[in-house]
């Protein structure tokens, strides 16, 4: 019996199977992450290993330092500083890098379209940063290996590991942002949602403003621009120089919006603000000639127009998008705190260290804060005149209830306009009964063969009423008429209060 009783438990043992868990990713979810992770990294790879081979075989240089060119022009779209041959570079173009912003963010916000998760936004933007993050541990590697061979430097490993993953990181939480935004939206506050156009334009028109600045250096200081173009030594040579201008003209326009708000740009030994300019050595890049070559003028107080108009417009756009004063007041404050935050960024973002010729930099703690405060304080009164000369969007609560209009309660009567049949006529009169509620319902048939005539009597004054029977208040009566073509009226069928009809 107990050899029976084994094999049972024997047998039960190999037939019961421990529940299957679930995979930690699905096969769908693991293309997604692989995806957004190692799709957009690769492509910048390749760019850039095609603009090094490019480049190293129009100068005709040798081909042994490829691997180091490709890991260095990595570290500078990231904004990591690094040395070569004992020269520190920190200051590099912003344009790739906001490109490469642009790109990511695109790149998250249509993946997180296509889920249907949290868990699974979570992960796309995981994702996003780890990726780029083993694209730079392999990046690093390869800078170590071609040290010997083109003078790089190994940049210091945690401060690249932290501009990459900051770099991906505001990427993917923009990209994030804009993915939900269509589904989300509807939790946060009608005012905090409708700062998102008003902070755009503020934002345009400081860099319009800027740009405007820049291209009148430009004009100013011409002929210093095409000396230093002609400094190139060849077609390779000036078009190198002009490209890399153009590069950096994101650098030079976030200098020009410092200065006009009221901050200083330093390049090395050189400074620049609304009130002082100091000269000192200058890189041979032609962008840089837009740099005042003399001291400050009185003239340029009118760059404050850029800041106090980009207030004006968000006052005046918050105050237009929302229904009460004070959602205003605080959407002008929050997207100034955006813009303020922003701009510090780009600022931190753009400066560093130049070699010999020093640092290079916005002063970004007063850059954030001036563009802030001339915001918030030109905007806040900009949303209160527009609030006060009627401006503000008052939208009536509409009841959903009550689509069309009350019709106004006659004292007296409805009366019922004859409904004309093709083959009978019918002819009804109706008196309404006064009352708390009247009400009145004037039966109609669409196929009767006999024509009805109903009559509803409105009851005399109180004045005029019997106390010996005050029920009586109505009188109806139904008379059968002949046929449609006879002119005879019926008569009554109830002569019972003959006096109190109308």
């Amino acid at each position: 019996m107990s050899a029976v009783l084994n094999q049972e438990r024997k047998r039960a043992r190999r037939t019961s199977r421990p529940p299957e868990r679930r995979p930690l990713l699905s096969p769908s979810e693991s293309t997604t992450m692989l995806t957004v992770g190692f799709r957009i990294p690769g492509v910048l790879v390749a760019i850039i290993a095609t603009v090094v081979l490019v480049t190293l075989v129009s100068v005709n240089s040798e081909l042994t330092g490829t691997f180091g060119a490709i890991a260095g022009l990595w570290f500078a779209i990231h904004q990591v500083p690094f040395s070569i041959e004992g020269t520190s570079l920190g200051v590099f173009p912003l344009v790739p890098t906001l490109v490469l912003v642009l790109v990511v963010a695109r790149g998250v916000a249509r993946a997180v379209g296509r889920a249907e998760t949290r868990r699974e936004h979570g992960l796309i933007v995981g994702a996003a940063v780890f990726g780029p993050v083993l694209v730079t541990a392999i990046a690093l590697a390869v800078a170590a290996d071609a040290s010997s061979v083109i003078g790089l430097d190994t940049p210091n490993a945690l401060l690249a590991f932290a501009w990459v993953a900051a770099v991906h990181a505001v990427s993917a939480g923009i990209g994030l942002v804009c993915g939900v935004w269509d589904t989300e939206s509807d939790r946060l506050p009608e005012w905090l949602r409708g700062i998102v156009a008003p902070t755009i334009r503020a934002a345009a028109v400081l860099v319009a403003g800027g740009g405007a600045i820049v291209l009148a250096a430009m004009l100013a200081s011409w002929s210093t621009m095409e000396m230093l173009l002609e400094s190139g030594n060849g077609f390779v040579g000036v078009l190198g120089l002009t490209v890399l201008s153009i590069l950096y003209l994101p650098n030079v326009l976030l200098g020009a919006i410092a200065v006009s708000v009221g901050s200083s740009a330093h390049v090395g030994d050189v400074s620049v603000s609304m009130f002082q300019a100091t000269g000192g050595p200058l890189p041979p890049l032609p962008v840089l000639a837009v740099l005042p070559e003399g001291p400050s003028q009185t003239l340029w107080m009118l760059m404050l127009v850029i800041p106090i108009g980009a207030g004006l417009l968000l006052g005046r756009d918050c105050a237009r998008r929302t229904v009460d004063v004070h959602y205003a007041l605080s959407a002008v404050w929050v997207a100034s705190a955006v813009i303020g935050v922003s701009t510090l960024m780009l600022g931190f973002a753009a400066g560093g260290n130049l070699g010999t010729f020093g640092t290079v930099q916005v002063t970004v703690w007063s850059l954030g804060l001036l563009v802030f405060a001339w915001l918030a304080v030109v905007g806040s009164l900009a949303a209160a005149v527009t609030a006060w000369r009627g401006g503000s969007k008052q939208t009536p609560i509409a009841d959903d209830l009550d689509t069309e209009p009350r019709r106004e309660q006659e004292p007296i009567a409805a009366i019922a306009a004859p409904v004309a049949h093709p083959e009978h006529a019918v002819d009804a009169e109706v008196v309404a009964v006064l009352d708390e509620d009247p009400k009145v319902t004037a039966p109609v048939a669409d196929d009767c063969e006999d024509v009805l005539d109903a009559e509803i009597v409105e009851p005399p004054d109180a004045g005029q009423v019997d106390p010996v029977a005050p029920e009586a208040t109505a009188e109806a009566e139904i008379v059968e008429l002949d046929e449609p073509g006879e002119n005879d009226r019926p008569e009554d069928t109830d002569t019972d209060t003959p006096d109190d009809r109308p």
